[in-house]
């Protein structure tokens, strides 16, 4: 820029005189957020400055009185237009700049006095080993809290946020989705007042941008928000909590592709601070490692209060087809919902997949309707009657005339939220019916207003995908209905179980949280399967000796890392041939130089969905022990494989949550 060279030493020599100072901020794509200022010239003398109009004395007697103001309150309290103002700074009357402000995602400041925390004997014994943890953490500390549903975990998480911020020390809070920070900030909001700040991804880049500055200029003590939130500039951290902590949402998919419990443990490590991991579903990895005594293990196995875990039913599904029932819901979770309806409570339904239809296909030539882009199917939405990718988003008009063939033989199959909640509003015409998918959340706050007005009670039933199964708390639910809880359970993916459990264990909790009982009914063609009656009974440790053992078997995390090495390119052959490349560099490395790495190599093979966005995808999977002999192997081997096939993208990624 200065017309320097490149290696020009002028810059170092500068700074070592003090004519220049080295900064090594991060460079922002974002600016401050600013109001135009203005206050009289310090030079300024009413004998010298000639004579003023009316409206130039008012604004300089206004000034003369407060000293400074914005722009737009002088032209408020003065009556002026913009023009008076720029004449006097014109005559150097008066001095205009810029004062950085904050653009602020919460509207107000509602901080209330709150009442002391009451723990019971069982949040109290948590909170005492917390605590412990908290002051004795010399080289930084995790531990894991397990909680059923509904146990207080909230309470002990306050607690101890409370004991850190007196001590003047940063408090990160996590949590996996976007849903549940609007219940969290409300619980923050009410306590902290303006002490905290806020990181999201429905919030506006400067709204980010301002929420870190507070941070960095330590005008918030409590970073809340999803995943980003780990990396809030605090100097001092004392506490980092990731709620739910099982979730997927917590690893990093694209590039950087990191997880933010590794992150956390490492900016507890360097601060000396304490990461506390809380679930009532804890990753079979964390509880694998606080089994083991790596993790301090606090349990909570009652509910809080008079809240007792709900009735659990389920229907099984294929004798209601037999018997001629096709509807989406069965007669016991319609006599449910109208005895909660009839009675003035609340209803949550959780149908994990959006749109209207599923399939579109063609009954004479069996032509199923597929993205053009994806090797994936297109999912009818009724809202705007076209066909939809929930991979690249590309639509289509509807039709119900075959591209195929030409017959007007088109069959729409399998149901969404769209569909569910038509037919729930059929049978429940009165009832004032929530739908919360991606559909009805793409617009900013949408997820804050939904979740609030449900609160509020203005509305009896909300239907939704996995956004609306945890981390709520709504006191006058009391009935929860799974639909189609078979979904998650055959997948490829070696999780399955897990996720199945996970799912159905929180979706369940939701219901019964406060004085009324509770009611949960899970729909399914497979009520003999072990997972779905674990979950029934909220047995997870039952659960975890069971998902152990197998995972044992088949060399699968904890006693494994996974990592996947992904190639992507435009075109099919040029993808494939760069996986089998790749392979053959890796074995040939494991044969000369890496004798002792020992790993399990899986492929390469097409991914589970093989075309996204008009690229094509393979991948090699890697059973093996993630150390850095490992990471130098596949460093080299990428940085080989970029030279060989320009035209293809490989990265790797460790213990991803998507196996691709």
């Amino acid at each position: 820029i200065m017309g320097l060279q490149p290696d020009s030493t002028l810059p170092d020599e500068l700074v070592k005189q003090g004519f220049l100072i080295r900064t090594y901020d991060a460079v922002r794509r974002v600016g401050d957020a600013t109001v135009r200022m203005v206050r009289l010239h310090p030079l300024y003398d009413p004998d010298t400055a000639g004579k003023l109009t009316a409206k130039q004395r008012a604004v300089v007697e206004f000034l003369s009185d407060c000293e400074t103001a914005s722009v737009k309150e002088v032209c408020y309290f003065t009556g002026v237009t913009q023009a008076v103002v720029t004449t006097l700074c014109k005559k150097e009357i008066l001095i205009c700049y810029e004062n950085a402000v904050y653009r602020s995602p919460h509207h107000e400041n509602i901080k209330q006095q709150t009442l002391p925390i009451q723990l019971t004997e069982e949040q109290q014994a948590a909170y005492d080993g917390l605590l412990r943890q908290y002051e004795q953490a010399d080289k930084g500390e995790t531990a894991l809290l397990y909680g059923v549903t509904g146990s207080g975990k909230t309470q002990v998480f306050l607690k101890l946020i409370d004991r850190a911020v007196e001590q003047g020390r940063g408090v990160i809070v996590m949590v996996p989705e976007i849903a549940l920070t609007p219940q969290t900030m409300q619980i923050f909001r009410t306590r902290y007042g303006s002490d905290i700040a806020i990181f999201h991804s429905a919030m506006s880049l400067g709204q980010r941008t301002d929420e870190w500055k507070r941070i960095k200029n330590g005008d918030a003590k409590i970073a809340v928000g999803t995943r980003s939130a780990v990396f809030a500039p605090f100097s001092n951290i004392g506490l980092i909590i990731m709620d739910e902590e099982q979730e997927h949402t917590y690893k990093s998919e694209s590039a950087p592709r990191f997880h933010a419990r590794d992150i956390a443990r490492f900016r507890c490590g360097y601060h000396k601070g304490l990461l506390v991991l809380a679930s009532a579903t804890p990753s079979v990895e964390s509880f694998s490692l606080a089994k083991a005594g790596k993790y301090a293990l606090y349990e909570m196995k009652h509910r809080y209060g008079n809240a007792r875990l709900p009735q659990v039913q389920t229907v099984n599904m294929r004798k209601q087809y037999v018997s001629g029932n096709f509807s989406i819901f069965s007669p016991e979770l319609i006599a449910a919902l109208e005895q909660a309806y009839n009675n003035g409570k609340q209803s949550i339904l959780l149908l994990n997949r959006r749109g209207y239809h599923v399939f579109v296909t063609c009954r004479s030539c069996g032509q199923v309707k597929t993205c053009p882009h994806c090797s994936i199917s297109l999912t009818y939405h009724s809202a705007n009657d076209r066909l939809m990718c929930h991979y690249c988003g590309y639509s289509e008009p509807y039709s119900d005339v075959c591209s195929n063939c030409g017959e007007k033989q088109i069959k729409l199959s399998g149901y969404g939220t769209q569909k569910a909640q038509e037919e729930l509003q059929q049978r429940f015409p009165d009832a004032r019916i929530l739908r919360m998918d991606a559909d009805t959340t793409m617009t900013r706050f949408a997820h804050e207003k939904g979740l609030n007005a449900f609160a509020k009670g203005e509305y009896d039933l909300m239907i939704g995908t996995q956004m609306v199964a945890k981390g709520l708390n709504f006191p006058r639910v009391t009935v929860v209905g799974v639909i189609n809880a078979d979904q998650s359970l055959y997948s490829n993916d070696f999780r399955s179980a897990e996720k199945t459990f996970s799912l159905l264990t929180q979706v369940i909790g939701r219901s019964g949280r406060a004085d009324d009982a509770g009611i949960a009914i899970i729909q399914t063609i497979a009520p003999e399967n072990a997972i779905i009656a674990l979950a029934a009974k909220q047995d997870y440790g039952q659960f975890y000796e069971t998902e152990i053992v197998s995972r044992k078997l088949m060399v699968y995390p904890p006693y494994c890392d996974l990592l996947v090495c992904g190639f992507v390119s435009e075109h099919r052959d040029r993808v494939r041939l760069a996986a089998m490349h790749f392979f053959e560099l890796l074995k040939h490395q494991l044969d000369h130089h890496y004798h002792n790495q020992k790993m399990i190599i899986l492929g390469p093979s097409p991914c589970a969905v093989p075309k996204v966005s008009g690229k094509y995808r393979y991948r090699l999977i890697l059973k093996c022990k993630n150390n850095r002999q490992l990471r130098d192997l596949l460093r080299g081997l990428l940085i080989q494989l970029s030279k060989d096939y320009k035209d293809v993208t490989a990265f790797a990624d460790v213990n991803p949550e998507n196996m691709l």
